[in-house]
């Protein structure tokens, strides 16, 4: 039994909505899959629907992290990042819904599954044993001056913050799914049309 109702179209919304939520509705599924036909959202912001307004909010500001902010256009590290915090955080639902994404990008199936042992294994280089360790030490909240100076320099000021949102962003996404434990099919972890997009873009060496 599903935790809470999920929203993947203004009809499913709960209740009566009054006229604000209607209208707050219509634009959150308006900007989550622009034009026609209307493809339903993935599971994480069927969720958030509940609350639309919060949930466009949110929408923007992925677009802006996921499509355009410059840290996390190494796609092959920011899934690498999304992976280490989807263990940190038991999300075994975001886990297996970046699996794809993550080879697309160029993280093998052999490296995410040897994500625990990043110390050890010879699968990963050394700014992706960076992205591992500041991911974890991030998510954990306790990064030590050395770890952190480390990450400056390799992408500078701007990049180590837009880094630490970036794994503010994913890790948001984990504790929302952990706690109304959406039921995990593929269908419904497809990503937004814009980033499926990009993903595909990405994949055929755009």
């Amino acid at each position: 039994m599903t935790r809470v109702k999920y929203v993947y179209k203004p009809s499913d919304y709960p209740g009566q909505p009054d006229d604000a939520t209607k209208k707050d509705l219509e634009a959150l599924f308006e900007h989550l899959s622009p034009g026609e036909p209307k493809v339903e959202p993935h599971s994480g912001y069927a969720l958030l629907a509940q609350s639309p307004r919060l949930a466009l909010n949110i929408a923007h500001l992925g677009d802006y992290i996921v499509r355009d902010m410059p840290w996390t256009q190494h796609r092959d590290l920011r899934e690498l990042a999304i992976q280490v915090l989807n263990l940190h955080f038991k999300c075994d639902f975001s886990f297996h819904a970046h699996l794809t994404y993550a080879q697309v990008c160029g993280i093998s199936l052999e490296q995410q599954a040897a994500i625990p042992f990043w110390r050890t294994s010879s699968l990963f280089n050394d700014e992706q044993r960076l992205v591992i360790e500041y991911s974890f030490a991030v998510a954990a909240g306790d990064v030590p001056a050395e770890l952190f100076s480390r990450v400056v320099g390799k992408y500078g000021e701007r990049g180590a913050i837009e880094f630490t949102a970036a794994i503010a962003w994913w890790s948001f996404w984990a504790m929302i799914l952990n706690a109304a434990r959406p039921e995990f099919t593929f269908e419904r972890a497809k990503p937004l049309p814009g980033d499926a997009k990009e993903l595909a873009g990405f994949g055929a060496g755009e």
